[in-house]
Protein backbone atom coordinates (compact mmCIF):
# COMPACT_ATOMS: atom_id res chain seq x y z
CA UNK A 1 0.00 0.00 0.00
CA UNK A 2 1.66 3.35 -0.80
CA UNK A 3 1.89 6.11 1.82
CA UNK A 4 0.64 9.43 2.71
CA UNK A 5 3.68 11.24 3.30
CA UNK A 6 3.22 14.21 6.33
CA UNK A 7 6.09 16.76 6.20
CA UNK A 8 5.52 18.87 9.38
CA UNK A 9 7.11 19.13 12.58
CA UNK A 10 6.21 15.69 14.60
CA UNK A 11 4.14 17.98 16.63
CA UNK A 12 1.69 18.27 14.43
CA UNK A 13 1.94 15.39 12.52
CA UNK A 14 1.51 12.67 15.19
CA UNK A 15 -1.94 13.46 15.54
CA UNK A 16 -2.66 13.93 12.16
CA UNK A 17 -0.86 10.52 11.12
CA UNK A 18 -3.26 8.86 13.55
CA UNK A 19 -6.32 9.98 12.08
CA UNK A 20 -5.38 8.94 8.89
CA UNK A 21 -4.35 5.76 10.27
CA UNK A 22 -7.83 5.47 11.33
CA UNK A 23 -9.00 6.15 8.00
CA UNK A 24 -7.06 3.00 6.46
CA UNK A 25 -4.08 5.04 5.13
CA UNK A 26 -0.04 4.08 5.75
CA UNK A 27 1.75 7.13 7.19
CA UNK A 28 5.22 8.41 6.76
CA UNK A 29 6.12 10.96 8.83
CA UNK A 30 9.19 13.23 7.31
CA UNK A 31 9.50 17.03 8.79
CA UNK A 32 11.45 19.45 6.90
CA UNK A 33 12.67 21.67 10.04
CA UNK A 34 12.53 22.13 13.92
CA UNK A 35 11.95 25.03 15.54
CA UNK A 36 14.41 26.75 17.74
CA UNK A 37 12.48 28.75 20.79
CA UNK A 38 13.96 32.02 21.84
CA UNK A 39 12.80 33.68 25.52
CA UNK A 40 10.60 36.39 25.52
CA UNK A 41 11.41 39.53 26.83
CA UNK A 42 9.01 41.64 28.49
CA UNK A 43 6.38 43.23 26.92
CA UNK A 44 4.86 46.65 27.94
CA UNK A 45 1.54 47.68 28.27
CA UNK A 46 0.35 44.94 25.93
CA UNK A 47 -3.74 44.99 24.61
CA UNK A 48 -3.17 41.68 22.98
CA UNK A 49 -1.08 39.11 21.54
CA UNK A 50 -1.09 37.90 17.72
CA UNK A 51 -0.31 34.63 16.46
CA UNK A 52 -0.01 33.16 12.95
CA UNK A 53 1.79 29.81 13.58
CA UNK A 54 1.77 26.87 16.42
CA UNK A 55 5.37 27.01 17.05
CA UNK A 56 5.08 30.70 18.13
CA UNK A 57 2.47 29.54 20.64
CA UNK A 58 4.76 26.61 21.69
CA UNK A 59 7.44 29.34 22.40
CA UNK A 60 5.08 30.81 24.86
CA UNK A 61 4.00 27.34 26.67
CA UNK A 62 6.11 28.17 29.90
CA UNK A 63 5.18 31.77 30.04
CA UNK A 64 1.80 31.78 32.14
CA UNK A 65 1.82 35.69 32.51
CA UNK A 66 0.67 35.60 29.02
CA UNK A 67 -1.84 33.57 28.43
CA UNK A 68 -3.76 36.05 30.50
CA UNK A 69 -3.26 38.45 27.55
CA UNK A 70 -6.28 38.38 24.96
CA UNK A 71 -4.64 36.35 22.13
CA UNK A 72 -5.70 36.62 17.88
CA UNK A 73 -4.71 33.69 16.43
CA UNK A 74 -5.23 32.46 12.69
CA UNK A 75 -7.05 29.28 12.68
CA UNK A 76 -8.92 26.57 13.85
CA UNK A 77 -5.53 24.39 15.03
CA UNK A 78 -4.04 27.39 16.34
CA UNK A 79 -7.06 28.41 18.13
CA UNK A 80 -7.20 24.50 19.55
CA UNK A 81 -3.27 24.18 20.98
CA UNK A 82 -4.14 27.77 22.50
CA UNK A 83 -7.16 26.18 24.30
CA UNK A 84 -4.75 23.54 25.48
CA UNK A 85 -1.72 25.40 26.37
CA UNK A 86 -4.26 27.29 28.43
CA UNK A 87 -4.72 30.60 26.74
CA UNK A 88 -8.04 32.49 28.46
CA UNK A 89 -9.54 34.68 25.77
CA UNK A 90 -8.97 33.13 22.38
CA UNK A 91 -10.35 35.21 18.68
CA UNK A 92 -9.83 32.89 16.00
CA UNK A 93 -10.19 34.57 12.63
CA UNK A 94 -10.89 30.76 11.10
CA UNK A 95 -8.77 31.97 7.97
CA UNK A 96 -5.60 33.46 6.48
CA UNK A 97 -3.38 36.24 7.83
CA UNK A 98 -5.45 38.35 6.09
CA UNK A 99 -8.61 37.17 7.96
CA UNK A 100 -6.52 37.74 11.06
CA UNK A 101 -5.81 41.38 10.58
CA UNK A 102 -9.61 42.37 9.86
CA UNK A 103 -10.80 40.81 12.94
CA UNK A 104 -8.03 42.49 15.04
CA UNK A 105 -9.06 45.92 13.35
CA UNK A 106 -12.70 45.37 13.94
CA UNK A 107 -11.86 44.33 17.68
CA UNK A 108 -9.08 45.64 19.08
CA UNK A 109 -8.64 49.63 20.10
CA UNK A 110 -5.83 51.73 19.35
CA UNK A 111 -5.76 53.82 22.55
CA UNK A 112 -5.42 50.49 24.97
CA UNK A 113 -2.51 49.65 24.59
CA UNK A 114 0.61 47.78 22.31
CA UNK A 115 -0.74 44.89 19.92
CA UNK A 116 2.20 42.65 20.05
CA UNK A 117 2.73 40.21 16.83
CA UNK A 118 4.47 37.31 17.89
CA UNK A 119 6.35 35.01 14.93
CA UNK A 120 9.25 32.93 13.40
CA UNK A 121 12.17 34.92 11.46
CA UNK A 122 10.65 34.36 8.37
CA UNK A 123 6.53 35.96 7.74
CA UNK A 124 4.40 36.50 5.10
CA UNK A 125 2.07 39.17 5.44
CA UNK A 126 3.84 42.18 7.42
CA UNK A 127 0.63 42.78 9.93
CA UNK A 128 2.95 45.29 12.16
CA UNK A 129 3.24 47.72 9.27
CA UNK A 130 -0.71 47.53 8.40
CA UNK A 131 -1.76 48.06 11.72
CA UNK A 132 0.28 50.67 12.21
CA UNK A 133 -1.58 52.37 9.27
CA UNK A 134 -4.29 52.07 10.57
CA UNK A 135 -3.26 54.01 13.93
CA UNK A 136 -2.68 51.21 16.14
CA UNK A 137 0.57 50.52 18.35
CA UNK A 138 2.12 47.16 16.90
CA UNK A 139 5.37 45.63 17.81
CA UNK A 140 6.74 42.44 16.36
CA UNK A 141 8.89 39.71 18.47
CA UNK A 142 10.66 36.92 16.99
CA UNK A 143 10.01 33.75 19.09
CA UNK A 144 11.34 31.22 17.18
CA UNK A 145 13.32 30.37 14.17
CA UNK A 146 13.60 27.29 12.22
CA UNK A 147 16.42 25.32 10.84
CA UNK A 148 15.33 23.39 7.50
CA UNK A 149 17.57 20.20 6.45
CA UNK A 150 19.17 20.46 3.21
CA UNK A 151 19.15 17.38 1.49
CA UNK A 152 15.82 14.59 1.55
CA UNK A 153 17.70 11.59 3.35
CA UNK A 154 18.55 8.44 0.99
CA UNK A 155 15.79 6.30 2.74
CA UNK A 156 13.19 9.18 1.44
CA UNK A 157 14.53 8.82 -2.11
CA UNK A 158 14.40 5.11 -2.01
CA UNK A 159 10.53 5.78 -1.27
CA UNK A 160 10.12 7.82 -4.11
CA UNK A 161 11.98 5.51 -6.65
CA UNK A 162 9.93 2.77 -5.30
CA UNK A 163 6.61 4.35 -5.59
CA UNK A 164 5.70 4.09 -2.15
CA UNK A 165 4.61 7.55 -1.75
CA UNK A 166 1.12 8.72 -3.04
CA UNK A 167 0.23 11.70 -1.41
CA UNK A 168 1.99 14.62 0.22
CA UNK A 169 -0.10 17.22 2.41
CA UNK A 170 1.29 20.59 2.70
CA UNK A 171 -0.08 22.96 4.97
CA UNK A 172 2.01 26.07 4.79
CA UNK A 173 3.61 28.46 1.71
CA UNK A 174 7.24 28.38 3.45
CA UNK A 175 7.13 24.40 3.96
CA UNK A 176 5.85 24.17 0.56
CA UNK A 177 8.56 26.36 -1.24
CA UNK A 178 11.28 24.15 0.65
CA UNK A 179 9.93 20.91 -0.27
CA UNK A 180 9.67 21.60 -4.15
CA UNK A 181 13.38 23.15 -3.80
CA UNK A 182 14.38 19.47 -2.24
CA UNK A 183 12.75 17.74 -4.96
CA UNK A 184 14.93 19.74 -7.39
CA UNK A 185 17.94 18.92 -5.83
CA UNK A 186 17.27 15.53 -5.02
CA UNK A 187 16.18 15.33 -9.35
CA UNK A 188 12.73 13.72 -8.39
CA UNK A 189 10.58 15.33 -10.52
CA UNK A 190 9.60 12.38 -12.49
CA UNK A 191 8.63 10.58 -9.23
CA UNK A 192 6.93 13.52 -7.76
CA UNK A 193 4.71 13.46 -10.92
CA UNK A 194 3.23 10.21 -10.10
CA UNK A 195 2.33 11.98 -6.48
CA UNK A 196 -0.75 13.71 -5.68
CA UNK A 197 -0.49 16.95 -3.50
CA UNK A 198 -3.14 18.42 -0.79
CA UNK A 199 -3.05 21.93 -0.44
CA UNK A 200 -4.22 23.84 2.64
CA UNK A 201 -4.70 26.92 0.62
CA UNK A 202 -4.77 28.32 -3.01
CA UNK A 203 -1.23 30.41 -1.97
CA UNK A 204 -0.12 26.73 -1.21
CA UNK A 205 -0.75 25.36 -3.64
CA UNK A 206 1.14 28.30 -5.77
CA UNK A 207 3.75 26.86 -4.38
CA UNK A 208 3.37 23.52 -5.07
CA UNK A 209 2.52 24.36 -8.97
CA UNK A 210 6.19 24.65 -9.38
CA UNK A 211 6.58 21.31 -10.35
CA UNK A 212 4.55 18.54 -11.55
CA UNK A 213 2.01 16.87 -9.61
CA UNK A 214 -0.13 13.61 -10.78
CA UNK A 215 -2.93 16.15 -9.45
CA UNK A 216 -2.94 19.52 -6.90
CA UNK A 217 -6.21 19.37 -4.82
CA UNK A 218 -6.84 22.30 -2.64
CA UNK A 219 -8.82 22.15 0.90
CA UNK A 220 -12.76 23.52 0.31
CA UNK A 221 -11.35 25.29 3.89
CA UNK A 222 -8.29 25.66 5.41
CA UNK A 223 -8.68 23.52 8.08
CA UNK A 224 -6.92 19.89 9.19
CA UNK A 225 -10.61 18.39 9.41
CA UNK A 226 -11.43 19.45 5.48
CA UNK A 227 -7.62 18.14 4.20
CA UNK A 228 -8.77 14.55 6.09
CA UNK A 229 -12.02 14.97 4.10
CA UNK A 230 -10.15 14.37 0.50
CA UNK A 231 -9.97 10.81 2.09
CA UNK A 232 -13.54 10.23 3.07
CA UNK A 233 -14.79 8.81 -0.19
CA UNK A 234 -11.89 6.13 -0.24
CA UNK A 235 -9.12 7.89 -2.32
Amino acid sequence: MSHVLLIRALEDALPLASHLEALGKKVLCYPLFEPMFFTVPPLENPQALIITSKNALRALKDYSHLKKIPLYVVGDQTAALAHQLGFITIFNASGNSRDLQELVTRQAKPEKGVLYYLSGQIIKRDIVHKLRVLGFKAQRQIVYQVNDIEHFSNSLITDFFNKKISHVLFFSPRTTELFVNLVKVSKLEKEIALNKALCLSYDIAEKAQKILWKEIWISPHPSTYNMLGYFDDGK
